[in-house]
């Protein structure tokens, strides 16, 4: 009679004992070392789950320069593999919303009001454009399937000399401009997607 096979029971110890004050620690899990370089300034420290979180929002592009830490250069986000799938997909859901219709807001500059003939030929640029409605005098509402950049083109080129415009895509929280003074504009692009972080400075 073969003997039967000796199984060893395995009793399960005593669990180790937590340290007081042991709370996890998320900042030695993902510590804020990431900066985004806008213009000639670099914003941060960022997580990086915070700049995935951008990335899927669209607002890092493929050549955004990142550095991954302190003393690290600043590359193209695309060089940084934790954020090359995320940025490839927000490029692929914005070219798919891209050929969708859209929501504009134009605002033009002062002189523009009732009457010039200034909102009557962005009024003629706007209806080769799409839908438009002049609500306000000088602001107009436009819904067309037309990218921001064409958009901008199409009103520059028909307005008069001097004529200053914002331009809002509502749908991708996307700002252009055209005819402002480069101080002006140095000034929507220090603000507008700029990264809010009050501790940076």
């Amino acid at each position: 009679m073969r003997a039967r096979p000796r199984i060893s029971r395995v009793l399960p110890g005593k669990l180790a004992p937590t340290e007081t004050g042991g709370a996890l620690n998320l900042a030695e899990l993902d510590p804020p070392v990431w900066h985004i370089m806008s213009q000639t300034r670099a914003h941060g420290p960022f997580t990086l789950g915070q700049l995935q979180s951008f990335a899927d929002a669209g607002k890092i592009g493929p050549l955004t320069r990142i550095s991954s830490g302190d003393g690290e250069p600043f590359l193209p986000a695309l060089d940084h593999a934790p954020l090359r799938a995320r940025i490839e997909a927000a490029l692929v859901n914005r070219s798919v919303r891209c050929a969708e219709a859209s929501n504009f807001v134009i605002v033009s500059g002062p002189g523009s009001g009732v009457g010039t003939i200034r909102r009557h030929a962005l009024a003629a640029a706007l209806n080769t454009l799409g839908r438009f409605a002049e609500p306000i005098p000088g602001t107009f509402l436009l819904r067309s399937d037309r990218p921001l950049t064409d958009v901008r083109r199409t009103l520059a080129s028909a307005a008069p000399d001097g004529t200053q415009l914002l331009i809002f895509k509502s749908r991708d929280a996307e700002m252009g401009w055209t005819g402002l003074p480069s101080q002006d504009a140095e000034a929507v692009r220090a603000v507008w997607d700029a990264p809010i972080n009050p501790s940076a400075d």
